[in-house]
Formats: structure tokens, C-alpha cells, sequence
């Protein structure tokens, strides 16, 4: 009966903590011309959602699907260092990216392509007529 109540408890606390949404506030590399919040999910439970605040909107929506880069083109793209890797993990994580638009409130849409490592968010969104932003997560 222990053991049935032990393994019960071990299951119900670990479905607790993967269900958790994990919150990530994204700035350019600098200024403060634009920020995002990323809602990520545990991947079996839904899809990331984004909020960018830029050119005083907020343009809101889902990421789009994933694919991995094999190449590491898109990771590049995002500023990640080729020879990127992490010292104590013997397989190295996947860079998962995608594309979304995001709209505003008055119908305005935002173009963005993300790019996820790990818990790691990165986002570029096209500016209607100036070029592209980049953003990605602020270290605490």
C-alpha cells in the first residue's frame, strides 16, 4: 500500500511540473525599441505563444510549426555560434524552427520566424519598412 501510494504521489508531482508554462521576456541586443513575452508549454501539451510590443502595438499569436535545423543555417541566422555546444550534455539539444504571424488588435499583422533551444526563445519579425528585428531572451 505504501509503495502504491509513493509511486502515485511521484506521478501526480511530476505532471504537475510539466504542465508548468514557462514565461520568457525577449529585448533586441540594443535599445528598447521593441520586447516579447514567449508563453512556452512543455511540448506535449500545446504551443508556445508570443506577445511583441513594437511601434507602440502588440501583436499576438501562436508559434508555428517546428522544424529541426540540420544544417544549423537557421541557427546562425539567429546568432547562435556555430561551434555552440553545451560542455556536460553528450548530445547536443536541436534547434527547432518555424514561422508565424502575429496580429494586433486593429488587424495589423507582424511577420516573425522563431527559432527554439531548449528553453531558449529567439525571434526575428519583419518591420514594414525597416528591415528586420531581432530578439532574443534577457539574462536575468
Amino acid at each position: 500500500m505504501k509503495s502504491t501510494n509513493g509511486s502515485l504521489t511521484l506521478l501526480v508531482a511530476s505532471l504537475a511540473l510539466t504542465a508548468c508554462t514557462q514565461t520568457s521576456l525577449l529585448k533586441p541586443e540594443s535599445g528598447n525599441t521593441a520586447s516579447a513575452i514567449v508563453e512556452s508549454l512543455p511540448v506535449l501539451f500545446g504551443t508556445a505563444r508570443f506577445a511583441v510590443s513594437l511601434d507602440e502595438k502588440t501583436f499576438t499569436g501562436a508559434a508555428g510549426e517546428l522544424h529541426e535545423d540540420t544544417t544549423g543555417d537557421q541557427a546562425g541566422r539567429f546568432g547562435w555560434d556555430p561551434s555552440h555546444k553545451h560542455p556536460h550534455i553528450k548530445q547536443e539539444m536541436k534547434f527547432l524552427y518555424g514561422s508565424t504571424t502575429l496580429t494586433a488588435v486593429d488587424g495589423d499583422k507582424l511577420e516573425c520566424d522563431h527559432l527554439r533551444h531548449g528553453d531558449d526563445w529567439r525571434l526575428r519579425c519583419k518591420r514594414p519598412g525597416a528591415g528586420d528585428i531581432q530578439l532574443r531572451r534577457v539574462r536575468q
